[in-house]
């Protein structure tokens, strides 16, 4: 199996590429290189299976909360119908540059009580209904390679965000929270409501722009050091300090400006080792809110596959989990 994990940037599109052997055993290496030379690239694996992570931005998502009395039994074609009328219900908006991808329901409630199946259950049955769409063009780059991808059993298109956000909610009992992710060239925020994507935003922020930082003040050795380390320099430790509150207060300001505060935030980025960072951008934090920054990058409930992960795979680690 080949996991094809991507980070959207115009500039420096690429792909971080998983292949999971007989075993699990994991090869990560990197390929620097858009959508299109990526989807030329897994041909070598068309016999396989090959998931596609991608970017939040390159989707669209739709909940309904499905309330109904069923004496009789709650069949495959019952869902297909409910769900066909609120495909329907959608595509009346022109949705011209989107195209129907998949659907998943969560929440079962039959009689009042959880369960882990819809179908062939009856009376009172409650259950979230979750559509899922991608842009038309990034469709078509599939389609153009894979001829009618939605078809074909060997591929798998999800955002890459998709289990690790059903896994704070499952495991750590997280409804309502945001993901962050702060890469080398961007920052992303994600807001999950209810469980729910509401919305996705980008920022040109990412970990390159505080190491530029770090490197303009001469500082650049005290990337990883702790501030104890660093304590027997004071002009270090002041421009250190100068530095993470100049990157946060940027940070929170655009957060601020466009209502994005107020939630518990994930972390899942490569600046988690830097612990100087995270605790002036959880104080930072504070002064707006009383809610934290909670660096996401391990967990006693994940196997990690006899493999050091680093950070910011965590999306790829939990899918793994999911897929045992």
């Amino acid at each position: 199996m080949q996991i094809w994990y991507e980070y959207l940037s115009e500039s420096y599109p690429r792909f971080w590429v998983y292949r999971i052997e007989k075993w699990k055993k994991i090869q990560q290496f990197y390929l620097h290189e858009d959508l299109s030379q990526i989807l030329e690239k897994s041909q070598d694996y068309k016999s396989e299976k090959n998931v596609f992570l991608l970017d939040e931005s390159r989707f669209s998502f739709f909940r309904f909360d499905i309330y109904l009395d069923c004496p009789e039994w709650f069949s495959i074609q019952h869902l297909h119908e409910i769900t066909e009328e609120k495909i329907n219900y959608i595509e009346k908006e022109q949705w011209s540059v989107w195209s129907f991808l998949s659907t998943y329901i969560d929440s079962v409630f039959v009689n009042w009580e959880e369960k882990h199946h819809v179908i062939w259950e009856s009376w009172t049955i409650f259950f979230r209904l979750y559509i899922m769409y991608i842009w038309h063009k990034s469709l078509n780059q599939f389609d153009s390679v894979y001829w009618n991808v939605r078809s074909n059993q060997n591929i798998k298109i999800l955002p890459q965000s998709f289990h690790t956000s059903l896994f704070l909610r499952n495991n750590l009992q997280r409804e309502n929270f945001c993901l962050l992710y702060i890469t080398e060239t961007a920052a992303k925020i994600i807001n999950i409501k209810n469980s729910f994507y509401e919305w996705v935003k980008t920022l040109n922020l990412g970990v390159s722009a505080l190491k530029q930082m770090y490197k303009d003040n001469g500082i650049m050795q005290y990337w990883y050091k702790d501030i104890s380390e660093i304590g027997n320099n004071a002009m270090a430790e002041s421009l250190v300090v100068e530095t993470l509150n100049f990157y946060s207060t940027l940070f929170f300001s655009w957060l601020d400006s466009e209502w994005y505060l107020w939630n518990d935030i994930f972390l899942i980025s490569p600046i988690v080792k830097n612990w100087n960072f995270m605790e002036v951008f959880n104080k930072k934090y504070r002064e707006y809110c009383d809610n934290y920054i909670i660096p996401f990058h391990s967990s006693d409930k994940l196997d990690l596959f006899w493999k050091e992960w680093e950070p910011e795979d965590m999306d790829t680690l939990i899918f793994l989990n999911r897929e045992k």
